[in-house]
């Protein structure tokens, strides 16, 4: 079952069963239910890594460091497999509340979420973003393009030099680099565990990267 049933299927049963429902029983089914989960998040052109606080069947709460304006349409994905579409509804700070373009059994979301992760199916959210990096090793200075990056690695196109278990330190900006390993490489393209992860909020916005 994909988010588009879940969200098909809320509304329906919302719909059915709304008259019947007094306003307290309205209040205890828009709940929250605090979450600590890295999400991906997409808006106004721009991607980076997102901290959900809570999430109702109405909305979410995140902490980001992505600017945004209220009304922006947004996209949230908690998985690979699992992506919901709003608006902001407010924004402070570092917080803000997206308000979603259709209601969800955000139970049934946390659940599949919750087996994902139980069967080995849930990774490291990733961001396909490609710049130019600098990435230093015992072959020397090398330039190479940055293909995808998550907290705990790094996708690299390079020039074929780079072999597995290959030791590097890659400058993802002037203000940012990172040591790690190749893991693996073919075809030009390479796979690097970092050796010490990339925060939420250093991946909070590609654009800043």
């Amino acid at each position: 079952m994909n988010v588009h049933d879940l969200n098909r299927g809320a509304i329906a049963q919302g719909a059915r069963s709304l008259r019947s429902l007094s306003a307290p029983e309205r209040r205890r089914g828009q709940r929250l239910r605090t979450v600590y989960r890295v999400a991906r998040l997409f808006a106004r052109g721009d991607t980076g890594l997102a901290r959900v606080r809570n999430i109702s069947d109405g909305g979410l709460m995140l902490s980001t460091t992505m600017d945004m304006c209220v009304g922006d349409p947004v996209r949230v994905d908690l998985s690979d497999s699992c992506s919901l579409s709003g608006k902001v509804a407010w924004h402070h700070g570092d917080q803000c509340g997206i308000a979603l373009s259709a209601p969800i059994d955000s139970s049934a979301v946390l659940k599949r979420l919750f087996e994902e992760r139980r069967a080995g199916d849930a990774r490291p959210m990733r961001i396909n973003h490609q710049k130019s990096v600098v990435v230093e090793s015992e072959l020397g200075l090398q330039v190479a393009t940055l293909r995808d990056v998550s907290q705990s690695g790094l996708k690299l196109a390079h020039d074929g030099r780079f072999t597995a278990g290959l030791p590097v330190k890659v400058r993802l900006s002037p203000e940012l680099e990172r040591r790690g390993v190749v893991r693996w490489s073919q075809t030009g393209l390479a796979g690097v565990v970092l050796t010490e992860g990339l925060s939420v909020e250093e991946l909070g916005s590609m654009r800043d990267l």
